[in-house]
């Protein structure tokens, strides 16, 4: 009888833990919902409130990899458009990609991020700085390419890098196009889930290829 109620309260206590386990996923898929929907809507002065939220959000819940993603893109983005701060930045963003990577996050996905980075780098001194994060840019794409060869993004930055890129330095509008097209083709065919999944970069992608095809009818 004693080993009968011993059995019965570990099965009560295992299916308490389940569906504590349970809720918690399904609070974090909520969240992440939320955070990722909010990304395209947002003014790029609230990607630092967001950068924090998905670093609060990863320190919590610390077996899945996207709010560490999402935590290094919304330190990415700003480095761009913020010469004197995107080495900090860029070194916290790659901080929370390793973090990504360690948890067996997309090797893709996160080659892209890593690729936006070199580049966010690179622009603050493109001259001095082209050997080193020029070349990681362009290595870091050719990785994410190889993890997946029907990763959007991937194709989008690469055209997106050649389109401003001088043509006597291998880049132009005429290289561009077929990868942009390759991109917007590859957007159209991706499935993604759960909702909070990387998904960026379609709009850009169609209006980059609106560009490049602007320009090859100059």
């Amino acid at each position: 009888m004693k080993t009968f109620k011993r059995i019965a309260l570990l099965l009560v206590v295992g299916f308490a833990g389940l569906c504590t386990t349970f809720a918690q996923g399904m609070a974090y898929a909520e969240v992440m919902s939320r955070k990722v929907a909010t990304l395209d809507s947002v003014p790029p002065t609230e990607y630092a409130t967001l950068a924090a939220d998905f670093s609060r959000i990863a320190a919590v819940e610390g077996s899945d990899w996207m709010a560490a993603y999402y935590a290094a893109y919304c330190r990415i983005l700003p480095a761009f458009g913020n010469p004197s701060e995107a080495d900090r930045l860029c070194e916290e963003a790659e901080s929370m990609l390793d973090k990504a990577e360690s948890l067996g996050g997309d090797l893709s996905e996160i080659a892209c991020l890593r690729s936006m980075a070199a580049s966010a780098r690179l622009l603050v001194n493109p001259q001095e700085r082209w050997q080193t994060y020029g070349v990681e840019s362009s290595r870091q794409l050719a990785a994410a390419l190889e993890a997946n060869p029907t990763n959007p993004r991937a194709y989008f930055l690469q055209a997106q890098s050649l389109l401003y890129t001088p043509a006597q330095f291998g880049g132009g509008k005429d290289k561009a196009l077929p990868l942009a097209e390759k991109s917007v083709a590859c957007y159209a065919a991706a499935t993604v889930s759960p909702s909070y999944a990387p998904h960026w970069g379609e709009q850009q992608a169609r209006q980059l290829l609106m560009l490049c095809k602007a320009e090859s009818q100059e």
